[in-house]
């Protein structure tokens, strides 16, 4: 039994690998689990609207229920604790609301206004829009950005981390758009990490990420809705936050500080590395899987980009390799320990039965976009206006692998339902059935390249 908000279903996955199916319906499982009201962490612990883990599996949720009105509730919520300098704390509702802003400078400074969670602000809205197209809650949620991309900014400005002061007393002219002071959870849960490093750790690297991603949004945003001094003025800042994680992160041939996985899954994600330096960014990510034994080595930031970016890099092989691993820290690991809900740690149950930490965190379970985006091929524009948002345009691209002989996924989109359906004949052939709702179209993108144009209807491509 499950309780949760009675949101509508509205997207479905299945495919030729039983294992897979499971892991997606642990996955949606573990959602439903944790959509009361507001999308909490966990439902048996802290039962908290925790915002990063909302910000990175909001897409996920879009692609399996109509969490459009649950969201934006939420996020008024989010909106009305916001803090007076544009800090927001790393739930909503927050018990403490607005109140807490007024505790000792020491004690918030380690705890609140944390990057990628608070990014929420800025992040989700675009999702939504992206899914379902509606233009008056960028209207509606933008003053929230703004303040909290001018707070993330101007802490940038006035904060540097006690180990680059250490080694560079007087700052480098980039370190005014270089985001390492304050509080961060970091990667969080990153698998064979000192779970307490992040209170003391130089998380640079990963809030400057974010601060250059919610600048680029909100300078998108910015056009969109019409305010085009602004849209110039964060463009402008999102140069300047880029120009500094390059300077500090990025190396002439393409290697990353710090060398983790999670670091060069978020750099080809957001866009951090420079066109003629990603393949290069690429084959280290895809040599870092290796040298961990071909297991996941990203916690809750990273882990939703992990496969796309994998497969969107010319390593789809080693995206199917990695889902489809077995031992620990994997996915399939969960369901060979019995989960049935996504665990927090990617030890939740170790080897010898002991459970660590939750073991009800949807977080994780992000990884199933992947089975609906890639795998059955069915992906939102990355970049819609209002012509193409909400699915009114979409692509159609399915990437076999993994050793998979069909796949399929449809989703109900505002105009209708939508649909990518393949499967591999006996003799190697592959057939893709593509439908395509009244009012949208779709560019259709088969296996070998070939590119077609998608008007409404039901169409069979071989």
């Amino acid at each position: 039994m499950v309780v949760h908000t009675d949101l509508r279903r509205t997207g479905a996955f299945s495919c030729s690998d039983e294992r897979l199916d499971r892991l997606h319906d642990i996955a949606v499982w573990s959602f439903r689990g944790n959509a009361c009201d507001i999308p909490t962490d966990c439902p048996q612990r802290e039962r908290a609207g925790w915002t990063g883990d909302w910000m990175l599996y909001v897409p996920t949720a879009a692609l399996l229920y109509d969490v459009a009105g649950f969201s934006v509730k939420w996020l008024r919520d989010l909106a009305a604790d916001q803090w007076d300098d544009g800090c927001l704390n790393n739930f909503a509702p927050d018990p403490g609301g607005t109140a807490a802003q007024h505790l000792p400078a020491d004690l918030l400074d380690r705890f609140a206004g944390s990057s990628g969670w608070g990014d929420a602000c800025v992040i989700v809205p675009w999702e939504l829009y992206r899914a379902y197209g509606d233009l008056d809650l960028l209207h509606e949620f933008r003053p929230m950005m703004v303040r909290w991309v001018e707070f993330a900014a101007e802490r940038a400005r006035t904060r540097r981390h006690p180990g680059r002061i250490e080694r560079r007393p007087e700052p480098a002219p980039h370190e005014r758009y270089l985001w390492d002071g304050g509080f961060h959870w970091g990667e969080w849960t990153e698998p064979g990490v000192d779970p307490e490093a992040f209170r003391t750790a130089d998380q640079g690297a990963v809030a400057t990420a974010y601060l250059y991603r919610s600048a680029c949004l909100l300078a998108r945003i910015s056009e969109l809705t019409g305010h085009h001094e602004d849209s110039a003025r964060y463009t402008d800042l999102a140069a300047h936050v880029l120009d500094a994680w390059r300077t500090e992160f990025l190396a002439a041939d393409g290697s990353l500080t710090p060398a983790t996985q999670a670091t060069y899954v978020r750099a080809l994600a957001f866009g951090l590395v420079p066109d003629h330096l990603r393949a290069a960014t690429a084959e280290r990510l895809a040599a870092l899987i290796r040298e961990a034994g071909t297991h996941v080595g990203t916690g809750l930031l990273a882990t939703p980009y992990l496969l796309p970016v994998l497969a969107d890099h010319g390593h789809l092989d080693l995206a199917y390799r990695l889902l489809l691993r077995d031992g620990e820290p994997s996915w399939m690991t969960m369901l060979e320990r019995g989960a049935t809900t996504i665990w927090e740690h990617w030890n939740g149950i170790d080897a010898d039965g002991r459970p660590d930490a939750s073991l009800n965190h949807y977080s994780k379970g992000a990884v199933i976009s992947f089975l609906h985006t890639h795998t059955a091929g069915l992906r939102p524009i990355e970049d819609p206006g209002p012509d193409s948002a909400g699915y009114r345009r979409f692509t159609v691209r399915p990437l076999p692998g993994g050793g998979l002989t069909r796949a399929e996924t449809t989703l109900d989109t505002p105009y209708g339902t939508a649909r990518s359906a393949w499967r591999v004949d006996a003799d190697g052939g592959f057939e893709l059935t593509v439908t395509v709702p009244a009012g949208t179209e779709a560019e259709v993108v088969l296996p070998d390249g070939r590119a077609f144009h998608a008007r409404p209807g039901t169409h069979v491509y071989r």
